[in-house]
């Protein structure tokens, strides 16, 4: 009977444990980021009972940050230096340890969440040049560049431009800025830098494209960045949940140095390999289980069609995940808009304000608007990018049903008048049919639009096929690009033809 009711015991704590949600490990939107949410996600689906969901290539601190305190991840890889001066909005700490230890405690008072111990390697960032202008014009330091600085061209990332460890507090501590500078994509500023089309840019220590674009990084002499020391930052409650994970992610503590680091970055950057591979290798080697993860390329950079092919289940998962946000974008967009159209060209009065909102909406930049609506929902996914969708296809369908409701012949309405219908019956049975055709048309059109604009979802972690095209940015990889580019075209050009089909069937 003892044995039994032990057999029974051990089969509920397994059942409890299968249960238990997947731990979600999210990256920002750049490689290394990526590489490390690989490698902690390897590590607990390998030393742990747990299932892992990824949400991988969030756009930037502010949003991770925010979707760990939402519970909408509950681990990333974050930067002392970032988490120091991005979040805390505090003062610049030199030595590592200390900036540790000061990031690590806010951290736990003001949110609970846990900087475990660092990974090893202090990505900083390093401003950077070709190394044919370092020598001819003797740049060796970040000073030297203050005598050419008028006429040389930067180029960093968004976030660098704005940060206070970034553009504006380098500018403050060097004493001088550069002639002109220009938001760059993480993954384009080193072949902008090695192509001529940038002078300066700001690159992380811990990239292999510095070597390979044969570029220069110059010495902070002033000593203006902060230490940017790697760590797991995890929500305080799934820690106290399941301590399992802290003794899993121990085996990141100082596990990882720059050199080891430069070269993971170098194998998917400059190499092409995925990064789950080199991920997955890294796990391999630092707890010996496993031969690597299925299908992963050993090496060398395949070509669109093999990496289509090999990739497949997630293209096809990717494709149905954009085709359900813009089926609902569009779909909620058509149940508010047709309403939106009969209502303006019945009610003159509401034209004006109607369309106004509709048309001041399309000049709000899709990013900034995600980024709006991510902030007020407090969520990723799915809410925040549906909305966003169907804000923007709204103003071809309120503006198709009102012209095509306008050019509903006076005569035949005038007819329904006399036979005795009402307004609703004319609306029904007369109106809507013959502008149905008109409507159609600006629902295609609206569809077109959402199928673009739903690839900007991956900034928010709503899937479809843009994680694929933010991913190929993110490293220059225009194979990745293609991987989501062509399916998102074919999606737009099949559905338009498909609502085209109809729209001429209505028209007969």
């Amino acid at each position: 009977m003892n044995r039994l009711a032990c057999a029974i015991l051990l089969l509920l704590s397994t059942l409890s444990v299968s249960a238990q949600a997947p731990v979600v490990v999210g990256s920002k939107n750049f490689t290394e980021q990526e590489i490390l949410a690989e490698i902690i996600a390897g590590l607990i689906e390998r030393g742990t009972d747990r299932s892992v969901r990824r949400r991988l290539g969030l756009g930037g601190t502010d949003v991770c940050h925010a979707a760990l305190l939402g519970g909408q991840i509950d681990i990333y890889p974050e930067y002392t230096g970032t988490g120091l001066l991005n979040v805390l909005r505090a003062g610049v700490i030199g030595a590592p340890g200390e900036a540790y230890l000061a990031v690590a405690s806010a951290y736990r008072e003001r949110y609970d969440l846990v900087w475990l111990a660092p990974i090893g390697f202090n990505n900083t960032y390093a401003i950077t040049v070709r190394s044919g202008d370092a020598d001819a014009r003797g740049w060796t330091r970040i000073s030297d560049l203050l005598t050419d600085a008028e006429d040389l061209r930067a180029g960093f990332t968004a976030e660098f431009m704005e940060r206070p460890d970034g553009y504006p507090g380098l500018r403050a501590a060097y004493g001088y800025g550069f002639g002109s500078s220009s938001d760059l994509d993480p993954g384009l500023m080193y072949q902008a830098l090695a192509d001529g089309q940038v002078d300066v840019i700001c690159a992380f220590a811990t990239d292999g494209r510095i070597e390979a674009f044969d570029l220069r990084v110059l010495e902070d002499d002033l000593g203006f960045f902060p230490p940017y020391d790697a760590a797991p930052v995890v929500r305080g409650e799934l820690l106290r949940a399941d301590p399992s994970l802290r003794a899993v992610l121990a085996l990141l503590a100082g596990a990882i140095s720059d050199d080891d680091m430069r070269r993971m970055n170098h194998a998917v950057d400059v190499l092409g390999r995925d990064p789950r591979a080199v991920a997955a290798e890294w796990v391999d080697a630092r707890i010996g289980l496993g031969d690597g993860l299925p299908g992963a390329v050993p090496g060398g950079r395949e070509g669109l069609l093999a990496m289509g092919w090999r990739r497949r289940a997630e293209v096809l998962d990717k494709t149905g995940e954009h085709l359900v946000l813009t089926a609902l974008g569009t779909g909620i967009a058509v149940l508010i808009g047709v309403p939106l159209g009969v209502l303006i060209h019945r009610w003159r009065a509401a034209r004006a304000p109607v369309l106004a909102m509709t048309e001041i909406v399309q000049t709000i930049p899709s990013l900034a608007m995600l980024a709006f609506l991510f902030a007020i929902y407090g969520l990723l996914g799915t809410a925040p990018a549906v909305t966003a969708l169907v804000l923007y296809a709204l103003l071809p369908i309120v503006l198709n049903t009102f012209t095509g409701l306008r050019g509903v012949p006076a005569q035949v309405v005038e007819a329904a008048v006399g036979v005795g219908m009402s307004g609703w019956q004319r609306l029904r049975l007369i109106e809507l049919p013959l502008a149905a055709p008109v409507i159609i048309a600006g629902v295609r059109a609206a569809t077109v639009l959402t199928v673009g604009i739903a690839t900007l979802s991956t900034y928010i972690g709503a899937g479809g096929l843009g994680d694929f095209i933010a991913r190929g940015l993110a490293r220059n990889d225009t194979r990745l690009t293609l991987l989501g580019a062509i399916p998102a075209a074919v999606m737009a050009v099949t559905l338009s033809l498909l609502i085209r089909l109809v729209e001429r069937r209505m028209s007969r």
